[in-house]
């Protein structure tokens, strides 16, 4: 039994060998397939790739302006009514024009609206107001086709007239009310006498002999001195 297992398995090994020989080799004994050859190029087709969309149909859009008619999610089932228009304040109205300037191919303007000090250039727009000319003093506006113009004013000389201004009055000076006189004594009255000194008080005898301690007998005081030496 086991001399036919390995008798089969000897035939079984020999004829894998012949077919990987007749796979490798050709007739000549050289081997096969030992130059690669690249594939043909495909082409990609993208169209098919993504899916088809459906065809354009009619729609009918009168169920969706039923839906806004009366929307669900709307107590009343009415629609909520539009909002106010929108009031666009015209500034420009009550603007001031305070100054022009002009140039080579520019220009613009200087002018208070809204309370603000501001500067615009040619062509340049403020509030929706555009800027489209400058003319001598007049500075000219347009907006939505309508068309506004600002004149330059000028200054009034009246304002100030280079008078000189009032001095202020000079402060006044009070002077004092004099001293009522006093009332005259009468005829009958005795006449004041005036307070008697007070006598000098007597220096004792001993206080007058004794000298002062700083006093010296003129005989040893210095004299003037001339170049130093000592005159007594």
């Amino acid at each position: 039994m086991k001399r036919h297992t390995l008798l089969l398995l000897i035939l079984l090994n020999a004829a894998l060998a012949a077919a990987l020989a007749w796979l490798w080799l050709d007739p000549k004994g050289g081997l096969r397939n030992t130059h690669w050859q690249p594939p043909p190029a495909q082409k990609i087709d993208f169209a098919a790739m993504v899916p088809p969309l459906p065809p354009i149909g009619h729609t009918d859009t009168s169920q969706f302006i039923a839906m806004l008619d009366r929307p669900v999610f709307s107590v009343t089932r009415r629609p909520p009514p539009p909002p106010p228009p929108v009031e666009v304040q015209d500034n420009l109205s009550s603007a001031k024009l305070y100054g022009i300037y002009v140039g080579e191919g520019s220009g613009g303007v200087i002018l208070q609206i809204a309370g603000k000090n501001r500067r615009l250039r040619l062509h340049e727009s403020i509030e929706g107001w555009t800027l489209q000319s400058i003319q001598g003093r007049v500075a000219s506006f347009s907006r939505n086709g309508a068309q506004r113009q600002l004149q330059l004013q000028r200054s009034k000389l009246d304002a100030n007239t280079g008078a000189p201004m009032p001095q202020p009055p000079a402060p006044s000076v009070v002077s004092p009310a004099p001293a009522p006189a006093p009332a005259p004594a009468p005829a009958d009255a005795p006449a004041a006498s005036a307070p008697a000194p007070a006598p000098a008080s007597p220096t004792p005898p001993a206080a007058r002999d004794k000298p002062a301690p700083d006093a010296k007998p003129a005989s040893t005081r210095l004299r003037p001195t001339f170049g130093g030496t000592v005159v007594r």
